[in-house]
């Protein structure tokens, strides 16, 4: 049974923050709640204030006309899943969007909220890592940037500290070829990922490989990348990238995954399943680029 709390809605992220401040760590920020509500529900967290932020203005949006692409904290999943196909990053992001949890809640969860819950098993965050995104953070002491790789510790807790509250989410936008792609093995369409990984390319004027990022999710406590996989892409010609090298790509990501064995999947078939989804991205993200590189 939910305890009893104080309502509190703030007109502003200033006075969100200052309300946070005020009551530290008995007050939560509540958007779409839709985490919150099970924690709560399961007696896994006990707010004495919920400060809503749901009609804070200017804080549910995208803006896709310069780089980075800016996705308000506020905006909803379902917005994502009906964003412009037309831009690689916001295409992915459209794609990752549409397959998490049921259409009605996907009108209410929000993207920060989905972050901030930071879930090693999440899909947006495994897509939004391999994309290089960054998160800006408002606070008493003013603004920062963090980079969504460094911005989880383990499950349920991130770097955030004292009233910060997450604004914006940050994309950047490559000035060359790129192409970002996610895969997951799940028990279900509606349930988290019992593994996934997804990965970026962006190829310079002569086919090769520029950059690559490769992001792995629930094998470790909080989403990772892959060190191994990304050294072994940069450089290479999209041309080369045949079976042979994608399998070894995929050997590689596996050996930083350090997954456990839970009700939902064994270490071992995570490990596995690494190498599996690596190259099915990677495989994926080089048919895409391949136009480019026949020009």
């Amino acid at each position: 049974m939910r305890s009893s709390f104080k309502y509190l809605r703030p007109a502003s992220v200033a006075e969100a923050i200052k309300m946070k401040d005020q009551y530290g760590t008995q007050a939560i920020y509540w958007a779409g709640g839709t985490d919150l509500v099970l924690q709560w529900d399961r007696s896994l967290i006990k707010p004495g204030y919920c400060i809503d932020i749901t009609k804070l203005a200017g804080m549910s949006f995208i803006e896709n006309e310069s780089s980075p692409i800016r996705i308000g904290a506020l905006t909803a999943l379902s917005v994502l899943e009906r964003s412009d196909s037309n831009d690689p990053c916001l295409k992915a992001i459209a794609k990752v969007a549409s397959m998490m949890c049921t259409v009605q809640t996907r009108t209410i969860a929000t993207i920060a909220g989905n972050l901030c819950n930071a879930s090693p098993a999440a899909d947006l965050s495994t897509s939004l890592v391999a994309m290089g995104a960054i998160l800006k953070v408002q606070g008493l002491k003013g603004e920062r940037k963090i980079p969504l790789d460094e911005f989880m510790i383990s499950p349920g807790k991130t770097v955030l500290v004292n009233s910060e509250l997450v604004t914006e989410i940050l994309i950047p936008k490559a000035d060359s070829p790129f192409s970002s792609v996610y895969h997951r093995i799940d028990r279900t369409v509606v349930d988290i990922a019992l593994v996934s990984a997804a990965s970026s390319l962006t190829l310079n004027k002569n086919g090769v490989v520029a950059s690559a990022r490769v992001a792995l999710g629930a094998v470790a406590p909080r989403v990772i990348r892959s060190s191994r996989a990304e050294a072994l892409l940069v450089g290479r010609n999209i041309s080369e990238c045949d079976e042979a090298f994608l399998r070894e790509v995929g050997e590689a990501a596996s050996l930083d995954a350090t997954p456990i064995s839970d009700i939902r999947a064994s270490a071992a078939y995570r490990t596995a399943m690494v190498k599996v989804l690596v190259r099915k991205t990677l495989n994926e993200n080089c048919q895409n680029l391949t136009s480019y590189s026949d020009d």
